[in-house]
């Protein structure tokens, strides 16, 4: 350990002024400062940019800074006790996909408080600092040693991208299940939108590496996570116990959603596409009836202790329209018929194909018988192994051999359902 003449501890009077300013704004940590001035010097070819954080007065296990740079060669880290003695840590680095954007922390139990820390980022090229961040203590609780049964299950599970599929790493330990379910909770990541399904599986992994190798957990610490495409990822077994929301995850299942829902904060403005808010229902319609909790559990990261803007202010005041939704959901799900119309055929009249549209409640073999005027099958459309939910099908005019029909009125009339009407086309050849 050294000393550093230049680093002293603030008296206790600026200290009480500083500690109130910060607060955690993200699912990555407690912001600290986001208005921290760097230094900039040529060395050899490099940029030298250093900077340090304000007084904390937290007990942390680590922190980190935030910043948009290209060619960053190395960062290091050096944490200040009170008496003004510190330790150099080296910097792990995360750059976010698709962006010049990156994280870059250190692992280090902090309980002697106050405390603060320096950093050292060399670069070829420019760095603009977004924030300093600690990270609360985060103990992962033990649970039970088995997964509990579901209590229910009537709701289908709506089509999840696996751990395998978007290329998940094993978690670093076992894991300890919930011995109850009685919390829902709805995050943002506040960064890594995705608005596709490759962006998306990127933006997983690097959540998962960032919190297994930037925040030191065992997996990645969400049950489940949304991209703004709609397309839903496999986090963790959501029969064990996550790390997303410190002191509150046992029985608790938490689905982020990919992307940053938080105005007041820079870049950060995004609102929800209607195909996220799909799946979030869904979802959530599917984990209350699985695990027998109600939509009127569904918090905010920021309803827990008041310590995060998560979800953001975008996402968190939908909250009681999605609680509403989900309800919605599950006692339509409950009233619904094995098969309905989802919407009148479109185009129609038609002259290359027409749509068909349905909603499904369980999965299963469809099928479409389609006629003429005079009540003759001429062609049946299916679908082997239709998942339950929206079913979109087309006809193309054509009989089963393969052959245009001329222009008339036909009906197309779903197999092993009674309570829909044949449905009248009418074909217009050109």
């Amino acid at each position: 350990m050294k000393t550093s003449i230049f680093h002293r501890v603030l008296p206790l009077a600026i200290l009480v002024i500083i500690l109130p300013l910060y607060a955690q704004l993200d699912d990555i940590g407690i912001t600290i400062d986001s208005k921290t001035r760097l230094t900039v010097r040529d060395s050899l070819g490099y940029l030298i940019y250093e900077g340090e954080s304000p007084l904390f007065n937290q007990v942390s296990d680590g922190g980190a800074i935030d910043f948009y740079g290209e060619k960053v060669e190395s960062i290091r880290f050096r944490l200040f006790d009170q008496s003004g003695a510190y330790k150099t840590i080296p910097g792990k680095i995360f750059r976010q996909p698709g962006l010049d954007k990156i994280t870059a922390t250190f692992l280090e139990k902090i309980d002697d408080v106050p405390a603060r820390f320096s950093f050292k980022i060399v670069s070829v090229g420019n760095i603009e600092l977004n924030s300093i961040l600690i990270f609360p203590v985060y103990q992962e609780r033990q649970g039970r040693a088995k997964a509990l049964e579901p209590v229910l299950g009537d709701i289908p599970k709506p089509v999840i991208i696996s751990r395998d599929e978007w290329g998940a790493e094993e978690p670093k330990n076992s894991y300890s299940y919930h011995p109850y379910f009685d919390k829902l909770t709805l995050h943002h990541a506040a960064c890594c939108s995705a608005d596709d399904l490759e962006e998306g599986k990127d933006q997983v992994y690097w959540i998962q590496d960032f919190h297994q190798n930037g925040r030191g957990w065992n997996d990645i610490g969400y049950h489940f996570l949304v991209d703004r495409a709609g397309n839903i990822y496999q986090g963790r077994p959501e029969t064990v116990i996550g790390a997303h929301v410190g002191g509150a995850n046992t029985g608790n299942i938490g689905v982020c959603l990919l992307g940053c829902y938080h105005p007041p904060e820079t870049s950060c403005f995004q609102t929800i596409t209607s195909e996220s808010r799909q799946s979030i229902v869904e979802l959530f319609s599917w984990v209350s009836d699985t695990y027998g909790q109600s939509p009127s559990v569904l918090l905010g990261h920021r309803d827990y202790f008041g310590t995060t803007a998560c979800p953001g202010d975008n996402i968190w005041i939908e909250l009681p329209r999605f609680r509403a939704e989900i309800s919605d959901f599950i006692q339509y799900y409950f009233d619904m018929p094995p098969i309905s119309m989802y919407q009148s055929p479109y185009p129609n009249p038609f002259s290359n194909y027409v749509t068909l549209s349905f909603d499904l409640k369980n999965s299963m073999d469809f099928k479409i018988n389609i006629f003429d005027l005079l009540g003759r099958q001429i062609n049946t459309i299916e679908r082997k192994n239709a998942r339950s939910g929206r079913l979109i099908m087309y006809w193309d005019g054509k009989n089963i051999d393969g052959e245009r029909l001329g222009s008339g009125v036909y009906f197309a009339k779903p197999t092993s359902v009674n309570k829909i009407d044949p449905i009248k086309v009418v074909l217009l050849r050109k």
